[in-house]
C-alpha cells in the first residue's frame, strides 16, 4: 500500500533527482534545467497527490494555476513518445515511494 506523500516530499525528491536546489525549483528562473523538473513536479502533484491546479501553483512559489495546467498537459502528452521522460518519472516514483515507507 502506498503511503500518502506530501507536496514537499515530491519537490525534494525531484530536486534531488535532477541535482538542483529546492530554492531554484521554487524560484522564478525559466531556464530549461529548472523549468523541466518543475513541470515534472507539477505533473506528479496532480497525478499522485490529486492536488488542484491552484494548489499546485501555490506549492511552487505562487505560480498561476494555468502554469500548472500547461505543465501537466505537456508532460502527459510527451510521456508516451519520450522514453527518457518515462524512465525519469519511473525512477522518481520509485524514490518517492521507497522514501515514504
Amino acid at each position: 500500500m502506498k503511503r500518502s506523500l506530501t507536496p514537499r516530499e515530491v519537490i525534494t525528491t525531484v530536486a534531488s533527482y535532477f541535482d538542483i536546489s529546492i530554492e531554484d525549483v521554487l524560484g522564478k528562473s525559466r531556464e530549461k534545467k529548472l523549468a523541466f523538473p518543475r513541470q515534472i513536479i507539477m505533473f506528479l502533484l496532480r497525478e499522485e497527490l490529486k492536488l488542484s491546479y491552484p494548489n499546485i501553483g501555490d506549492e511552487l512559489g505562487g505560480r498561476d494555476h494555468t502554469t500548472a495546467m500547461h505543465a501537466h498537459t505537456k508532460i502527459a502528452t510527451n510521456i508516451d513518445n519520450d522514453l527518457k521522460l518515462k524512465q525519469d518519472l519511473e525512477m522518481i516514483k520509485q524514490r518517492l515511494y521507497a522514501n515514504s515507507v
